[in-house]
């Protein structure tokens, strides 16, 4: 990015590349507000919204002052959450992030230094199959898998969270994005309250960016 496309930016968003893949028909590489962003045919895929998101989230829960050793992302997408960690908290954890979309890391590598942090690992998976196959423990997993704008049903089923909660360490804490963009998914908020209420003893929903919901859940409360 060189400074006049950087300026330009923030009159007029700026398209960098354009493919798809096997998972997603459209993946767009663009220059908006001054940085690269990776936008999906209906969602922004990482480092606009999405990254304000867990910004907050992280904020919310005070990562910045716990031991945080291992954590776990599903849904890597360009690498929104590990820059967060690493560059703009200045945290060293071992990270395992998961991303189903090949084509989506080739890209994180490519714009957004994906490749730079030597404590991350990227696996190409499925997040419900990789949770429900590796014996790993995470003393923070973030869940942050979509279909577009909804977060796949398989994803919000009492099997696949209490998988999560068995790969939590004692203390463990959890961070579920979800959007309730419309009257069904806002409903859906209730149900997905009402199983973490089933499986966590210390529970939070925190409202953010509008229509985001981080639903967030400690193992074993402190």
């Amino acid at each position: 990015m060189n400074a006049l496309q950087k300026y330009w930016s923030y009159v007029n968003r700026i398209t960098v590349e354009k493919t798809s893949s096997k998972y997603n028909k459209k993946l767009v590489v663009a220059i908006q507000d001054g940085k690269y962003v990776l936008n999906a045919t209906n969602a922004n895929y990482s480092f606009a919204s999405l990254h304000r998101v867990f910004q907050r989230a992280f904020h919310k829960i005070k990562l910045q002052e716990k031991n945080i050793n291992s954590i776990l992302v599903l849904g890597c997408g360009a690498g929104s959450i590990p820059k967060i960690i690493y560059k703009e908290m200045g945290l060293n954890p071992i990270i395992d992030a998961v991303e189903i979309d090949e084509k989506v890391i080739e890209l994180g590598s490519k714009y957004f230094g994906l490749n730079q942090y030597k404590n991350l690992n990227v696996v190409i998976d499925d997040a419900v199959n990789y949770v429900k196959t590796t014996n790993n423990r995470y003393d923070l997993i973030c869940v942050d898998v979509f279909d577009g704008i909804n977060v796949p049903k398989a994803i919000l089923t009492q099997e696949f969270l209490s998988q999560i909660k068995e790969r939590l360490t004692d203390k463990g804490e959890l961070l579920l994005n979800y959007v309730a963009h419309n009257y069904e998914t806002k409903q859906q908020v209730i149900e997905i309250e009402s199983l973490f209420n089933s499986l966590f003893s210390k529970k939070e929903t925190y409202k953010l960016e509008g229509i985001n919901r981080i639903f967030y859940a400690q193992k074993k409360a402190k």
